[in-house]
Formats: structure tokens, C-alpha cells, sequence
């Protein structure tokens, strides 16, 4: 019986060390991906200017998946040596615009007609003045 409670003693103190030896691991896990978080925003905002890293902290909350593509882009160019200057908030939103695949779009919509592109109003003009 006294034997028992030895063995059961032992096997409680190996796992209270194993699960502490895991929230040890855990901890210093957490602490390097913070350390690595902190050194990502540094380099952000050392890649972009200040409008585009406020729009980029912005973006993050809405979406979040296609902020950190832009920010891993950026960083890419940035190793590769072809980013020469800072990237301003218009770059950010072209880039975000071709992620989303969302093209520039002109649309003419004139008194009594039904709004059209600006290609077909002009070829619409074209074929009146014939």
C-alpha cells in the first residue's frame, strides 16, 4: 500500500515536471514569434511611409490575409534589392486592388440613358458623328 503511494507520488511529480517543461517551452515559443512580430513592424515601417503603414494597420482589421501578403511582398522586394524607395498609401492600394482583383473601371452615365463604360459612350459618340 506504502509502495502504491510512492509510485503514485513519483508519477505525479514526472507529470507536474513534464507539463511544466511544456508551459516553459510554450512560453518561450510565444516569446520568440513576439520577438519576431516586433521586428516585422520595425522593418514595415522602415519599408512604407507613415500613411501607407496607418493604412496597412487599418487593412489588417479588415483583412487581414491580404495585409500581410503586401507586407510580405514589400519585404520580399525589399531582400531581393528591387525596392528602391518607400512605398507610399496609393502603392499599398494598387497592390491590395490587384490582390482582390478589383480593376479601374470608368463608367459614363448620362441624363435619360443607362449608365455605360466610357468605351462603349465614346464609341456610341463615334457612331453618331458617321
Amino acid at each position: 500500500m506504502e509502495q502504491d503511494a510512492n509510485e503514485l507520488k513519483r508519477l505525479r511529480e514526472r507529470k507536474m515536471k513534464a507539463l511544466i517543461k511544456e508551459q516553459e517551452r510554450r512560453e518561450a515559443v510565444k516569446d520568440e514569434v513576439a520577438e519576431r512580430e516586433k521586428e516585422r513592424e520595425k522593418i514595415i515601417e522602415a519599408l512604407f511611409l507613415p500613411d501607407a503603414v496607418a493604412y496597412l494597420e487599418e487593412l489588417k482589421k479588415t483583412k487581414p490575409i491580404i495585409a500581410h501578403r503586401i507586407e510580405d511582398l514589400a519585404i520580399t522586394l525589399y531582400v531581393r534589392r528591387q525596392l528602391i524607395n518607400r512605398i507610399p498609401k496609393t502603392g499599398v492600394i494598387l497592390v491590395q486592388r490587384k490582390l482582390e482583383g478589383v480593376e479601374a473601371k470608368i463608367t459614363v452615365k448620362r441624363r435619360g440613358e443607362d449608365e455605360v463604360s466610357f468605351y462603349e459612350a465614346v464609341k456610341k459618340d463615334i457612331a453618331k458623328q458617321d
